[in-house]
C-alpha cells in the first residue's frame, strides 16, 4: 500500500489525469496538486509513466476480477451482489480518470502500454471465479463462464457509464444500492443455476 506523500501524488495525478488528460498533466502540476517537491514525485515513481502504473495497479486492485476469490465462500449470489455493488461505487469514484485513461489509450503510447492488459485481465478473472462456480453447481453452466462475465460487467460498466457520462444523477447511497440490487437481481436471473434451489 502506498502511504504519506507518494499517496498524494497519486491521489493529485488521478483528479489530474480525469480533468486534463495524462499527456496534457506535466509532473509538476502533479507536484504542486500533491504539495510536495518535483524530485520526490521523481524518487517515488522515477517518471509520469511510473505514476501511472501506480495508479492503474491501485485500480486493479479493487476490481471484481481481481477480488472475486476473496470474497468468495460457496455462497456465488451474494459474492456477486457484492462484486456488483463495489464495481459501481469504484466506478462511480473512478470512472471520469478511467473514462478519459480509456480514451487516450488509443493515441497516447505510454497509457496504452500500462492498461493493455487491465480489462481482460479484469474478465479472465471473473471468468476463472466463475468456472470455479459452475463446476460446483453454483452457476448455470450451460453458458460460457466468460459470457456470464461479460454479462455482468455490461450491467456494472452500463450502469457507471449512464451516471458519469451521460449525466445520470447520482442517488443518495441506499437509493443507489437498491438500484444496483435490481439491476443484479436481473443478472441473476440469467445466471443462476437451472434448478435455483438457492445453491
Amino acid at each position: 500500500m502506498v502511504t504519506g506523500a507518494a499517496s498524494k501524488v497519486l491521489d493529485a495525478a488521478s483528479r489530474l489525469f480525469a480533468e486534463r488528460g495524462y499527456q496534457a498533466t506535466t509532473t509538476r502540476a502533479i507536484a504542486d496538486a500533491a504539495g510536495v517537491n518535483e524530485v520526490t514525485v521523481f524518487r517515488a515513481f522515477g517518471n509520469k509513466q511510473g505514476i501511472l502504473r501506480a495508479i492503474g495497479e491501485r485500480l486493479a486492485a479493487a476490481q471484481a476480477g481481481h477480488v472475486a476469490r476473496d470474497l468468495g465462500g460457496t455462497d456465488v449470489r451474494s459474492t456477486l451482489r457484492e462484486l456488483a455493488r463495489q464495481e459501481v461505487a469504484n466506478g462511480l469514484a473512478e470512472g471520469a480518470l478511467v473514462t478519459r485513461l480509456a480514451f487516450e489509450a488509443g493515441s497516447v503510447a505510454e497509457v496504452a502500454e500500462v492498461f493493455a492488459d487491465g480489462p481482460s485481465s479484469n474478465l479472465d478473472g471473473l471468468a476463472g471465479y466463475l468456472a470455479e462456480a459452475q463446476a460446483a453447481g453454483r452457476l448455470r453452466d450451460d453458458v460460457p463462464a466468460r459470457t456470464i462475465a461479460e454479462a455482468f460487467f455490461a450491467l456494472t460498466s452500463s450502469f457507471v457509464i449512464t451516471r458519469t457520462v451521460l449525466g445520470g444523477a447520482v442517488e443518495d447511497p441506499e437509493v443507489l444500492d437498491a438500484t444496483v440490487g435490481d439491476l443484479f437481481e436481473l443478472f441473476w436471473s440469467g445466471a443462476a443455476p437451472r434448478s435455483e434451489g438457492e445453491k
